[in-house]
């Protein structure tokens, strides 16, 4: 199989690439922007519904409840809630919600 790279020598003295050598492409930088995290999309207007205001105080408050333990054996669980919360701002009740659903089928399985 014929090597991929080319000679760094000058166009004229550089031997001719075979021709059944795959194409080279030129290699393109990425942008400091491919590598950012990507944040969820929010529903327009969920963030203003009044509605769910006694139900975001209540999923913080089970948040806080939760991160405040101090049990060594609940360590990785505070810490995908607080994965789930990072990924979910100003949205505490989705927050809990998919951590919850994650701690069930994990429960699941182990039974």
């Amino acid at each position: 199989m014929p090597h991929l790279l080319m000679s760094n020598d000058e166009p004229e003295t550089a031997a001719a690439p075979a021709d059944s050598s795959p194409t080279v492409l030129p290699f393109r930088r990425l942008s400091h922007t491919a590598h950012r995290a990507v944040r969820p999309r929010q529903f327009r207007g969920a963030d203003r519904d009044p509605d769910l205001e006694p139900l975001r105080r209540q999923s913080t408050s089970i948040i806080d409840e939760v991160l405040a333990g101090t049990d060594p054996e609940e360590a990785d669980v505070r810490e995908k809630l607080r994965w789930h919360v990072a990924n979910n701002p100003g949205q505490p009740e989705k927050a809990l919600l998919e951590h919850l659903m994650t701690v069930g089928v994990r429960q699941d399985e182990s039974a």
